[in-house]
């Protein structure tokens, strides 16, 4: 990591600072989401169908901006593509805040799923350029989502003691971060630190990456995964709440504690990428979100579900940004294959929160969560795969 700073120069670093920025906020602001979704449920009469719709449309718009980033950045520049797509992620808080009919709250979170799946292209993208495809960077990138995902039902908690409003008063707070970040970005060079090379046509097409089996592999992982980490994401605290587990004042220190884990395990990541291969870390990672996630679903004892809760946090850490660097010379190669592999694994992202809503509403919430293992046996299928897929290419 030293290495990795040293080769920074000041406007590198001014934009690296503001990618960890970001993220900080997004973790917060994201997951205040989960943690508040009772609460706004509540005040706006929501059932459990609409409050997955609520999770799935955002994730709809997470994935279907990837189709518009590369061109986005072509047309209008990458700082002015980046910081525009990002207003819109405060807008759709403020939205949230402002009414409580079910089409304008699915509209703001349209605008906060455009926003993150645009942040999401734009900083591992330029992240993985600057860290060269090396895994460690990119996991510290996503630590810092991490440390506001730690903080953000804390802050709930403390919002909450307010009265009934207290959810509200979390929100805004998100608000005045996410747009601290906004205005810190008005600041950076990104545009003159872009490569030259990223926007000429490799070898093999623009589209080149399509032949790629480590592309589609990679983008199976990414699939299964952000299903189970959306679903996580939006429906751990109702979880905790409704299945009758945990009181509202726990099951936000619980959730907390997932995201504390998340944290450990990406700085553990960091330091092991440098020890290990990619296909290696996600092998691993794979099997253990099965397991916690099997424990943590079939339990009601608390021990035991602090245990899977903390288990899976460890194994989900560093998923994303390994994921990333499972594939890293091919996002390097071919700009436009970050915004596809965006699109194509947030569709498990869309799809799942609606589905664990659906089977919540009929037999129960704890069965609801319990159907996220089918995504987590095709996510270890798919590691299995990739594993095989290097074992083979180190054979030769």
């Amino acid at each position: 990591m030293k290495t990795f700073f040293a080769s920074l120069g000041k406007r590198k670093s001014y934009v690296v600072a503001e990618l960890f920025f970001v993220y900080l906020a997004l973790g917060i602001g994201l997951i205040m989401l989960g943690s508040v979704l009772p609460q706004l449920r509540a005040s706006y009469a929501l059932d459990y169908q609409t409050g997955g719709a609520l999770l799935s449309v955002q994730s709809v718009g997470y994935l279907t901006v990837g189709l518009f980033t590369g061109v986005c950045s072509v047309k209008l520049g990458l700082k002015r593509a980046y910081l525009v797509l990002y207003a819109l992620m405060p807008l759709g808080f403020i939205m949230l805040l402002i009414n409580g009919a079910p089409l304008w709250l699915m509209a703001a979170m349209l605008l906060t799923g455009f926003s993150k799946g645009a942040v999401t292209d734009y900083n591992n993208r330029v992240m993985s350029e600057y860290a060269g495809g090396r895994a460690a960077p990119l996991n510290l990138l996503h630590a810092f989502f991490a440390i506001g995902a730690c903080l953000s039902p804390l802050l709930v908690l403390l919002c909450l003691r307010c009265g009934d409003n207290g959810w509200r008063l979390s929100m805004g707070i998100a608000v005045a971060l996410l747009l601290a970040a906004l205005i810190f970005g008005l600041f950076m060079h990104m545009d003159s630190e872009k490569p030259t090379e990223a926007y000429q046509t490799p070898a093999g097409g623009s589209f080149g990456f399509f032949r790629e089996r480590l592309f589609w592999q990679t983008a199976a992982i990414g699939f299964f995964y952000q299903a189970v980490e959306a679903s996580m994401m939006g429906w751990l605290t109702s979880f905790y709440v409704d299945s009758g587990t945990l009181q509202a004042d726990a099951a936000q220190v619980v959730t907390s504690l997932l995201w504390v884990a998340l944290l450990i395990g990406r700085f553990a990541c960091s330091v092991i990428a440098a020890h290990h291969k990619p296909w290696q870390m996600i092998l691993v990672m794979c099997i253990g979100i099965g397991v916690f996630l099997a424990l943590m679903v079939g339990t009601t004892v608390l021990p035991l579900l602090l245990i899977g809760t903390i288990g899976l946090g460890l194994c989900m850490s560093g998923m994303y940004g390994t994921s990333v660097s499972n594939a890293g010379d091919i996002f390097i190669r071919y700009p436009s294959a970050m915004g596809l592999f965006v699109t194509l694994t947030g569709i498990g992202a869309a799809v799942a929160p609606t589905v664990v809503g659906l089977v919540s509403d009929r037999i129960g919430i704890r069965w609801g969560f319990a159907s996220l293992l089918i995504a987590a046996v095709f996510l270890i299928i798919a590691a299995v795969i990739n594993a095989r897929y290097f074992k083979h290419l180190n054979s030769k």
